[in-house]
C-alpha cells in the first residue's frame, strides 16, 4: 500500500470531516427547528388542519425510522460516500415537492422523503464516516460534528424566517434545494471518500507519525447481531431514547409550560438561546474529555444533565431556574451526542458501524416522533404539564444507572 506523507493525511482527513460537518449544518431544512417557520403559512394556504399537518410530519417521522435501518445496511456495503450522494439527491427532491405541494397527500410523501434522507440518512452517513477517518482524536472530530449541529439550529430558523418573508414558503423550499444541491452535492463527490485506504492513507496518526491502526490488520467489529447479544448494546439504545424522547416533548411543549406558570413569552424564546449556547460549550469540551477516560462516565454525565435540568423546570417560577433549566438540557445534549458518536465505533468496530448505528438512528426517531404525546395525555388528564415531567424523570436516572453498571464488551475497537 502506497503511504503519503503525515501533513497529507492530515489535510485529506480534515477535509472529509469539514464535508461531513457540512452534511450535517445542511440537514437543517430536514430538522423540526428547520420545519417550524413553515408550519403557519403552508396551512393558511393549503387551507388544512393543524391536526393533519402535524399527522403528516409524524407519518414522515417514522417512516424515516424503517427506513434507516435498511440504509444502514447499505451504508456497509456501498459504504457512506454513494449513501451520502443519493440522500442529498434525495433531499432536494423533498425540498421541491413541498415547494409544489397541493393537498394532503402531498404533504405525506414529501415529509416521509424530507425526514428520510434530509434529517435521517445525511446525518447517519455523515456521523459513521467519520470513525474510518480518525481513533485518536476522534472525540475532537466529533466535537466538529456537534458544532456544526448546534450552528445550523441557531441559523436556520432564522434564514427560513428572513427567505419564507421575502420568498413566500414556496420560494423557500425551492431555494433550500437549490443551495443543497451547489454547496453540498460537490464537496461530496470531489472529496469524500469511504476509507483512508481508498486514497493510499492509513487512519490518524500518533505524536510521532506513526499510525494508530495497523493498515494490514484492516477493518474489525461486531455484526449487528454480535452486538444485539451484548447488555452494553441495549443500555447505550435504550439511553438514547431518552434524550430523544423527553428533549423532543419538552421542546415541542416549552411555550406552554412556561406560559402554564405565568412565565413571559419572551422568556422562552430566550431560553432556546441559552440552550443553543451551553451545548456548543459544552459540545466543543467533550471531546476533550472522552479522548482521555472512558466514555461511560461522559454518557452517564448527559443522563445527569437532563435529569437535573427536568428538577429546574418543575421548580421553576422565574428567570432564574427557567435558565439552570435551559443550560442544563443544552449541556446534556451536547455531552450525550458526542459520547454516543464516540461509543459505538469503540464498542462495535467499524466493519458494520452502519447496520449498527442505522437501528440506534432508528429507535431514536421513534423516540422523537412519540415525544410530545405523554405531555398531551398528561395535560388531559390532570389539567398540568407537572405530572407528565415529574413522571419521565425516571427515565435519565434509569439510564445514568444502566451507564455505570452496564460493562462495555470485553474486547474494544479502534
Amino acid at each position: 500500500m502506497i503511504r503519503f506523507g503525515r501533513k497529507g493525511h492530515h489535510n485529506r482527513a480534515m477535509t472529509v470531516l469539514g464535508v461531513a460537518c457540512l452534511a450535517v449544518f445542511f440537514s437543517g431544512p430536514g430538522q423540526t427547528y428547520g420545519v417550524s417557520t413553515f408550519v403557519d403559512p403552508m396551512i393558511g394556504e393549503l387551507e388544512i388542519s393543524r391536526s393533519l399537518y402535524a399527522t403528516a410530519y409524524s407519518f414522515g417521522t417514522l417512516m424515516s425510522a424503517g427506513a434507516l435501518v435498511l440504509v444502514g445496511r447499505q451504508i456497509d456495503r456501498i459504504g457512506e460516500r454513494a449513501v451520502l450522494l443519493m440522500a442529498n439527491i434525495g433531499f432536494a427532491a423533498a425540498l421541491l415537492i413541498l415547494s409544489a405541494a397541493q393537498g394532503p397527500l402531498w404533504l405525506f410523501f414529501g415529509f416521509a422523503l424530507l425526514r428520510t434522507c434530509g434529517s435521517g440518512v445525511l446525518t447517519l452517513a455523515a456521523r459513521t464516516l467519520i470513525p474510518h477517518w480518525f481513533v485518536r482524536r476522534r472525540g475532537w472530530a466529533f466535537s466538529m460534528i456537534g458544532l456544526a449541529s448546534a450552528v445550523s439550529l441557531a441559523l436556520f430558523p432564522l434564514l427560513h424566517s428572513q427567505t419564507v418573508q421575502a420568498l413566500g414558503w414556496r420560494g423557500a423550499w425551492r431555494l433550500d434545494a437549490i443551495v443543497l444541491i451547489v454547496l453540498l452535492l460537490p464537496p461530496v463527490l470531489l472529496f469524500v471518500r469511504n476509507r483512508p485506504a481508498d486514497v493510499g492513507y492509513v487512519v490518524d496518526r500518533d505524536a510521532n507519525g506513526a499510525s494508530t491502526v495497523s493498515s494490514s490488520h484492516g477493518e474489525e467489529g461486531m455484526t449487528l447481531r454480535e452486538a444485539m447479544r451484548t447488555p452494553s448494546f441495549w443500555a447505550i439504545v435504550g439511553a438514547s431514547l431518552v434524550p430523544s424522547l423527553v428533549v423532543t416533548g419538552l421542546a415541542f411543549n416549552q411555550v406552554a409550560i412556561f406560559t402554564e406558570r405565568g412565565l413571559p413569552k419572551t422568556l422562552t424564546a430566550t431560553t432556546f438561546t441559552v440552550e443553543s449556547v451551553f451545548q456548543l460549550m459544552v459540545t466543543m469540551g467533550v471531546g476533550w474529555l472522552v479522548d482521555r477516560y472512558p466514555v461511560k462516565y461522559t454518557l452517564a454525565g448527559g443522563q445527569v444533565a437532563l435529569a437535573l435540568a427536568m428538577v429546574c423546570l418543575m421548580l421553576a417560577q422565574g428567570p432564574v431556574l427557567s435558565y439552570a433549566y435551559a443550560a442544563l438540557r443544552g449541556a446534556s445534549s451536547g455531552m450525550w451526542m458526542v459520547s454516543a458518536d464516540v461509543a459505538w465505533p469503540l464498542y462495535y468496530g467499524r466493519k458494520h458501524l452502519g447496520s449498527i448505528r442505522g437501528v440506534g438512528f432508528a429507535l431514536g426517531v421513534v423516540g422523537a416522533a412519540l415525544g410530545p404525546l405523554p405531555f398531551g395525555f398528561a395535560y388531559d388528564a390532570f389539567g398540568n404539564y407537572g405530572v407528565a415531567i415529574a413522571a419521565l424523570l425516571v427515565l435519565p436516572v434509569a439510564a445514568t444507572v444502566a451507564m455505570l453498571l452496564v460493562r462495555a464488551p470485553h474486547r474494544q475497537f479502534s
